[in-house]
């Protein structure tokens, strides 16, 4: 479970969420609505403690992991994309899911190419990949399908169904309409 009580994040001394409380329950897929300014990044960069909160607190298990892509993939453009993923499954311990995660994405001919000659769906699915081979409870994902062609938005969902159906907790953003069916919905403007 995670939770967040009175949460308030002020960026260039603007408001742009005030006095969050809300709870996620494992087992939950949430879409952050609102619009472009609204706060949508700024909170999943709180929920994965890149920044703080201005004032209120993110109650979550300190010892839960937490799988975060933002904007920048946080991919280096000189390694390979081998590299990038065994670097993440050796940091989490998770050697065993790397051939799982390459097959998943389809990412096996694309192995030894480096970032830079990627393109940009191919570097998301590079970056998804991480989802894999990184064991993490809590998934915050910001506009994870943007680039993806429809069958790997559909991956994607399916992994993030999949992820929240063995108790993980994903909090997302999106720009498509390729919305998953049950998923929950917090609007921010209702934090204004």
């Amino acid at each position: 479970m995670l939770s967040l009580e009175q949460l308030t994040i002020d960026i260039n001394q603007k408001t742009l969420l005030n006095k969050v409380n809300v709870t996620f329950l494992n087992s939950s897929i949430t879409y952050l609505q609102g619009s472009n300014g609204s706060g949508k990044t700024s909170l999943l960069r709180v929920l994965a403690r890149v920044m703080e909160p201005s004032t209120g607190k993110v109650i979550y298990d300190s010892d839960s992991t937490i799988n975060y892509i933002g904007h920048d993939l946080g991919l280096k453009q000189e390694l390979a994309v081998i590299d990038h993923l065994k670097f993440w499954s050796s940091i989490y311990d998770s050697h065993i899911t790397l051939k799982a995660a390459v097959h998943y994405f389809n990412l096996e001919d694309l192995l030894d190419k480096k970032i830079y000659q990627l393109s940009a769906g191919n570097q998301k699915k590079t970056a998804l990949a991480k989802l894999l081979c990184c064991k993490a409870d809590l998934w915050l994902l910001d506009e994870a399908s943007t680039n993806l062609d429809e069958m790997n938005q559909k991956l994607l969902n399916n992994l993030i169904i999949s992820k929240a159906n063995n108790g993980g907790i994903i909090i997302l953003t999106s720009h498509n309409d390729h919305y998953i069916k049950n998923a929950n919905f917090l609007n921010l403007a209702d934090f204004k």
